[in-house]
């Protein structure tokens, strides 16, 4: 499943779980602009990201449409 940051400016940035752990989960994080896409990994627990997840901050997008914003 993907979710988008919720945020303003000139990027998109999109969160993809990885791998999950017994608190935490591994997580890759890419920045979309016009011009690049800048991918990381990064580890969140599982609490904070289910938090992001109730506020809003992350919004689960579906995989076409993140993909068409990429290409």
């Amino acid at each position: 499943m993907e979710y988008r940051v919720k945020g303003e400016g000139s990027f998109t940035t999109y969160v993809e779980i990885l791998e999950e752990f017994d608190d935490s989960y591994k997580l890759i994080m890419k920045r979309v602009t016009e011009s690049s896409v800048r991918e990381k990994t990064e580890m969140m627990s599982k609490h904070l990201f289910e938090l992001c997840v109730r506020t809003g901050f992350l919004t689960a997008v579906k995989s076409e449409r993140r993909h068409r914003q990429i290409a």
